[in-house]
């Protein structure tokens, strides 16, 4: 039993934390145009962002100081917790914990802002109040919204990242590497709130609870701005930063003929950020493309359902199978999604039945004998459901208990998924919870004012 639990707990932690990654397809010309760059920053990478596939790299998985790009891991996990209208209320540590002079908007302790105004002001501001603000909005604390940080960047592959703070000022055990902050990157890009939001160049907060003037919110991103030396027409966004120790440090979008792009650039002098990243993605987009592989109204294959046993079976029905979504790929400019091949594998016969979008099989799509995506098959339909066969002693035949073992299995996912699932609800009942506490405590503040100035 106890060898039983360790099998079914290792299955499951190796299906969590598999990770594919394809490398791209070059020719002597991308060879030659990557070996052209000379970039100023000490490390840098570029990656297709609807691939994953690194297109560049340059000491990548070396740890550096992040600076303000940290807050784009801020910003994932605000998305992943908060809604836009949520009222995030300031402690006098979240406004006074930064250092002198460091990048914000004049919070004052207590004011309330929306979570929507706080995604603002860290992305065009970098205000680092509001960074700390968020923190101790979803986690309770600044110290325990790092831990939630870091474990967080842990899930997306990171493996050479440590967050201490929601902001990015200097701290020795606060490190990143460029290809980490590319997976983080490529996973705040899925929300489209986030895309509206780093593409804006202009936010106005209006008046609030504290203060009764507009605050007028500017981006800092040169590659956003039509007037800068260093705009550029394809950039969608990004988040920059500045310490004495990391120097300057950006992560920057951009989008081209359906293709992409995510760049991280860190330890760059002067304004070497922004040459680096126009550099990084006039050479992405110069010699590679984001392709589109399969099709999705194509049978790839079919599944049949059966029962009885040796030559007493019989089919009881079949499904065809199809991807619902076509695979992506990343091809150098001048090859061609046609030359694309693909191998298909599939599961052509089960016992149990089949129910749609269930996989039944793989696509996998290869060029010059290299692996370049793979694509899953599912069902289209669901299947009749086959007549339960004699049962065989399997204890008699095999020391194992398959159908033990899959009840185990069973059994284990569905307790992930209910922890999952109270862990989320007793979080969000915490912050009603401190939310509440704070309204409580604010109004028996101004009770305890109206009563001084009573007498």
């Amino acid at each position: 039993m106890k060898k039983l639990l360790i099998l079914a707990f290792a299955l499951i932690y190796a299906i969590l934390n598999t990770f594919t990654c394809f490398g791209a397809i070059t020719t002597p010309k991308t060879e030659a145009a990557a070996a052209s760059l000379a970039l100023d920053a000490e490390a840098a990478i570029l990656i297709d962002a609807s691939t994953g596939e690194i297109l560049y790299n340059k000491d990548s998985t070396a740890r550096y100081y992040p600076a303000s790009i940290t807050k784009l891991m801020t910003v994932l996990l605000v998305l992943e917790n908060c809604e836009k209208d949520e009222i995030v209320t300031f402690s006098h540590d979240a406004v006074f914990s930064i250092e002198p002079g460091s990048s914000h908007i004049a919070i004052v302790p207590d004011e309330m802002l929306t979570v929507e105004q706080c995604l603002y002001g860290i992305m065009l501001q970098s205000a680092n109040e509001v960074s700390n603000a968020v923190g101790e909005h979803i986690a309770g604390s600044m110290e325990e919204f790092s831990v939630m940080m870091t474990e967080r960047a842990k899930e997306l592959g990171c493996k050479n990242t440590n967050f201490v703070n929601a902001h990015g000022l200097h701290d020795e055990n606060h490190y990143t590497t460029a290809y980490d902050m590319a997976l983080i990157a490529k996973e705040v890009l899925k929300y489209p709130y986030f895309k509206e939001i780093m593409s804006s160049v202009y936010f106005e907060i209006q008046p609030t609870n504290k203060q009764p003037e507009i605050r007028y919110l500017h981006g800092q991103n040169q590659l956003l701005k039509p007037a800068s030396i260093f705009h550029y027409e394809y950039c969608i966004g990004g988040k920059t930063g500045f310490t004495n120790e990391a120097r300057n440090t950006l992560v920057a979008f951009a989008e081209k003929d359906g293709t992409t792009l995510i760049s991280v650039v860190l330890k760059s002098t002067g304004y070497g950020e922004y040459t680096d990243t126009i550099a990084l993605f006039d050479y992405g987009f110069n010699n590679f493309q984001t392709v589109e592989l399969g099709s999705t109204t194509e049978v790839l294959g079919t599944i049949e359902v059966v029962r009885g046993e040796g030559k007493d079976f019989e089919v009881v029905d079949s499904v065809d199978g199809r991807i619902t979504s076509k695979a992506k790929a990343t091809l150098p400019l001048e090859r061609r999604a046609s030359e694309v091949e693909s191998s298909i594998s599939m599961n052509t016969v089960t016992k149990n039945a089949v129910f749609k979008d269930d996989v039944i099989g793989t696509v996998t799509y290869t060029l010059d004998g290299q692996e370049i995506a793979k694509g899953e098959i599912k069902a289209v339909k669901d299947s009749l459901s086959p007549e339960e066969p004699d049962k065989i002693d399997m204890e008699e035949k095999n020391p194992v208990n398959f159908k033990f073992v899959g009840g185990i299995l069973a059994f284990i996912a569905i307790a992930l998924f209910i922890i999952r699932a109270i862990n989320i609800k007793i979080q969000k009942e915490r912050r009603r919870r401190r939310r509440a506490r704070r309204r409580a405590q604010r109004m028996a503040a101004q009770r305890a004012e109206e009563e001084r100035r009573r007498f």
